[in-house]
């Protein structure tokens, strides 16, 4: 039976073999126990540190290195896959009222406007409230995580998959509307256009929020001595 002193020496030989992501070293380190107390069974004389040895060398010249690699493509395509359930959540029920009540007003308001000025002004606007909400759950997360003290492949994907609003808004603009120094001439549809765009890239940022909420939850509930 290995003991807690042997156990705890395992973290620190993945470290050792360039494993430092805690997620990962978690399950090589339950891999590498049951290995060894299986070695250990068969050759009662084997020490802890041969068994070690003889396991690591299954792995071959890269190590840990597959391991690692398969873990991050793992983790990726189960995220990502994860992303996109919840931005088209908001395109089902009930969500999709409140979606369709959004872009619905926005084309109110693009009716009403009849000014292309104040048309461009009302986008703009728009384009601010979303990039500023992007900003506050870019710094809600940071704080969400701080007290996280070790690394993970897992929550690592709370940083890639969000559509930046501030630079994709920001090309469609400079593009589109903006001509210049002036604002050219914008018809409904160009505003209907700019304004489902808007309603997309607000939706994909709520969409991240939420998945970053539940990132948080299942990372404390599956490795709590990483935020410890």
């Amino acid at each position: 039976m290995i003991t807690d002193a042997e156990y705890e020496s395992l973290f620190a030989f993945c470290r050792r073999h360039y494993v430092q992501y805690y997620d990962v070293q978690v399950e090589l380190v339950d891999h590498l126990a049951s290995a060894i107390e299986a070695r250990m069974l068969e050759n009662p004389k084997l020490s802890f540190e041969q068994a070690l040895d003889s396991v690591y060398a299954g792995f071959g010249i890269k190590g840990f290195a597959d391991i690692v690699a398969t873990r991050m493509q793992m983790v990726s395509e189960k995220c990502k896959k994860q992303k996109w359930q919840l931005f088209f959540s908001y395109f089902t029920v009930p969500k999709i009222a409140i979606t369709a009540c959004i872009y619905a007003a926005l084309l109110i308001v693009g009716k009403l406007l009849t000014q292309e000025y104040f048309k461009g002004i009302f986008l703009l606007i728009l384009w601010f409230v979303v990039f500023s909400f992007e900003i506050f759950h870019s710094l809600q997360s940071k704080r969400l995580f701080k007290q996280q003290k070790k690394e993970m492949i897992y929550t690592n994907e709370r940083l890639s998959g969000v559509l930046f609003s501030g630079f994709f808004l920001q090309i469609f603009f400079q593009n589109i509307i903006f001509k210049y120094v002036g604002i050219e001439q914008i018809s409904f549809f160009t505003f209907s256009m700019a304004a489902l765009l808007i309603v997309i890239v607000f939706i994909s940022v709520l969409a991240h929020r939420d998945f970053v909420k539940e990132l948080y939850k299942n990372a404390i509930k599956q490795y709590p001595n990483a935020f410890a």
